[in-house]
């Protein structure tokens, strides 16, 4: 029966692909590639097709080598992020949600580049209030974690709540299972998951991810809206509604594993569990009837990975084994990675404004910024990164035109900012659904 199942969505990506390559005007031509059920159209089958696509020129970390040869300065192509999208309300009652793709296919990922199950659960409505799921999934506890990567209003930031992605999780996926619910204007989630295995070696005082038999990991996430509900429907959030929605919510939520985290101390592993507390808030209105718009997005989180843990992350970075440095005289390590997660507390702000319709014009301007300030532990000085850019909405966030600069700090040996460094990027993304 799983075999059969497992043929069927192949088959159906297959031709998802193959829509969009050889017939975009029958992919266009569809408002949903969508099978109702019933007459009703409260079961159903949809799908969609979405890429984004990077332009980039950055300044590169210190002593950055791309294949041995050093290099002060770098651009690229590539595409940051694949999403096949399949899903059905087979009943009333049913739910299935799949999602496939991958992310930074780029000029030093040619070996490792595929496709794979990003999502892949089923939920099951027992009551209006409650709803069991069991898969792989992206449910967590704090909505910056779960961020829709279609509607976000900066191109990646923040991207510190992303709090273990590719450790013990998969793109910030894993299996499970969860409850979810909504109660008038409360809505929750909890999930229990089973975190991927680590292989790495533990070190002489160096905290990092522990080599173990990995205990269950507990998430909670609880948001209260003020105006229009959001929907739960899916794990995913949106970065900005482009005028469609008036919200206002506030979340808390936190994430809890038992000996996530270890290092050696004298020969002998010292463990060390991990948990994060979040609180947000998230607004998103219409200010006139020409419908410019604010969005706001703040947050404060605290995490504890273990003692002085720092993880040092570049978006859509190269690959460890082509991108290299050739000195440890700073720790940023190479291409344009910077201290982005760590034990400590951290703010984060985006903030954006939808300028008015024109009745000349369709399209959209939505300049915005994003900010990160934290105070990790390892580190003498604040790191703080930011994010200056505009978007250009032709459809909405089905074909939109990005821009944006981005600055990050280099930090030495003695845990203090030596320099900083800025990222030039053009991003366009499109929905074919």
């Amino acid at each position: 029966m799983w075999g059969k199942t497992t043929l069927k969505i192949n088959a159906m990506i297959k031709k998802l692909l193959l829509l969009s390559l050889f017939c975009p005007t029958l992919m266009w031509g569809q408002e949903y590639l969508r099978k109702n059920l019933n007459e009703e159209g409260t079961t159903y089958i949809k799908a969609s097709l979405s890429a984004t696509f990077w332009a980039r020129y950055y300044e590169a970390n210190p002593h950055t080598q791309i294949n041995g040869t050093e290099v002060s300065r770098v651009t690229d192509f590539s595409v940051r992020r694949l999403r096949i999208n399949v899903q059905g309300q087979l009943t009333p009652k049913l739910y299935v949600y799949g999602l496939f793709g991958g992310n930074n296919y780029n000029f030093t990922s040619k070996n490792e580049d595929r496709i794979g199950i990003l999502d892949l659960y089923a939920d099951y409505e027992l009551l209006p209030e409650l709803t069991l799921g069991l898969g792989k999934f992206g449910w967590n506890g704090s909505r910056n974690t779960m961020k829709a990567s279609g509607s976000m209003m900066g191109l990646d930031a923040p991207s510190f709540p992303l709090f273990t992605v590719n450790k013990n999780d998969d793109a910030v996926r894993s299996l499970g299972a969860f409850a979810k619910g909504q109660i008038q204007q409360l809505s929750y989630v909890f999930t229990i998951k089973s975190p991927y295995t680590v292989t790495t070696e533990p070190k002489e005082g160096v905290v990092d991810y522990a080599k173990n038999a990995p205990h269950k990991q507990y998430s909670a996430h609880l948001k209260y809206d003020f105006w229009e509900l959001e929907s739960n429907k899916t794990p995913y959030t949106a970065g900005t509604y482009v005028g469609k929605k008036k919200v206002l919510n506030l979340a808390i939520g936190g994430v809890y594993q038992k000996d996530m985290m270890s290092e050696l101390q004298g020969g002998i592993p010292k463990y060390y569990d991990y948990r994060n507390f979040s609180a947000e808030l998230f607004l998103d209105t219409p200010l006139s009837e020409r419908n410019d718009a604010i969005t706001i997005n703040a947050g404060y989180y605290y995490t504890d990975f273990g003692r002085d843990h720092i993880r040092y992350i570049g978006n859509n970075n190269g690959s460890p084994s082509i991108m290299k440095v050739s000195s440890n005289e700073y720790l940023n390590g190479a291409g344009a990675a910077y201290p982005m997660m760590g034990s400590g507390s951290t703010y984060t702000l985006l903030a954006g404004y939808l300028f008015g319709k024109c009745e000349k014009f369709d399209t959209r301007i939505q300049p915005n910024i994003s900010v990160q300030y934290s105070k990790f532990h390892g580190l003498n000085d604040a790191m703080v990164a930011y994010d200056l850019g505009a978007n250009i909405f032709f459809k909405g966030h089905s074909n939109k035109l990005s821009f944006c600069y981005q600055n990050r700090p280099i930090y030495n040996q003695q845990k203090e900012v030596a320099m900083r460094k800025g990222a030039f990027i053009v991003q366009y993304h499109i929905v074919l659904n």
